[in-house]
């Protein structure tokens, strides 16, 4: 077990300044929201069209960020534009993968109102980070990802992922996604949960496309060793949320 927990914690570390660079970006947008009417002004507006859109738009929206624009980056940076069959099969399943994610946490957002109500009250944040990542996180969005991205790997075949669901699955997969998980979505729900409901879904959508990348990093993680010994050492403490 302690193996998986390197897992999710290298495939975190990998991708450690884009994780650093997009919680600073959203931290300074809550910032901004509180304390500069400009930015309040246009970013209501912008959760205005947002909105508009509803859940049909808030899932295109979070499949652009998590499957396109992620798959892009990739590209782009890690293979130097060279584009390949696998990079638009991953794309079309990132794609359909996040569509169905960002349907859902929209509406899980909206629920999350009812149940705990609106503000940024640590009476109604409190509640909503632990529903979101040691129930939602736990027994839907680790799962919904990890079976379908180990699915993908057994070339879409439901045989093959029955037979892997055993306890090892879920030690050596669904840990390591869980960890990453917790690492970047901790602080990032804490600062989605603090804008009002209808900048959620935005703030959601806009780290979704850093969350895109690390998933692949977590499943590169399953048959590599760890790069040198200062590979674990102490770094910043950092998180799709379920996938959401």
């Amino acid at each position: 077990m302690g193996g998986a927990f390197g897992k999710g914690f290298r495939a975190a570390w990998q991708n450690l300044p884009s994780i650093l660079a997009l919680q600073l970006a959203m931290a300074l947008t809550v910032a901004a929201y509180y304390n500069w009417p400009t930015a309040a002004a246009v970013l209501s507006r912008y959760a205005a069209w947002q909105h508009g859109g509803g859940i049909p738009g808030a899932a295109l929206a979070t499949a652009l960020a998590g499957g396109v624009l992620s798959e892009v980056s990739l590209v782009y940076i890690g293979d130097k534009g060279r584009w390949s069959r696998a990079h638009l099969e991953n794309l079309a399943f990132k794609f359909a993968l996040f569509f169905i994610a960002g349907a859902i946490v929209y509406e899980f957002y909206a629920w999350q109102a009812i149940w705990f109500g609106l503000g940024a009250a640590w009476s109604v944040l409190v509640p909503k980070i632990l529903v979101d990542q040691f129930i939602y996180t736990v027994f839907w969005a680790t799962p919904y990802y990890t079976l379908l991205t180990r699915w993908k790997a057994l070339g879409y075949s439901a045989a093959k992922l029955w037979r892997d669901l055993d306890l090892e699955f879920v030690t050596e997969r669904m840990l390591p996604i869980l960890v990453t998980n917790w690492m970047f979505w901790f602080p990032g729900v804490s600062l989605i949960y603090a804008m009002p409901l209808v900048l959620q879904t935005p703030l959601f959508i806009f780290a979704t496309a850093i969350w895109g990348l690390l998933l692949p990093a977590v499943a590169r993680q399953e048959s590599a060793e760890p790069a040198a010994p200062d590979l674990i050492s102490p770094a910043p403490n950092l998180f799709a949320k379920p996938a959401e």
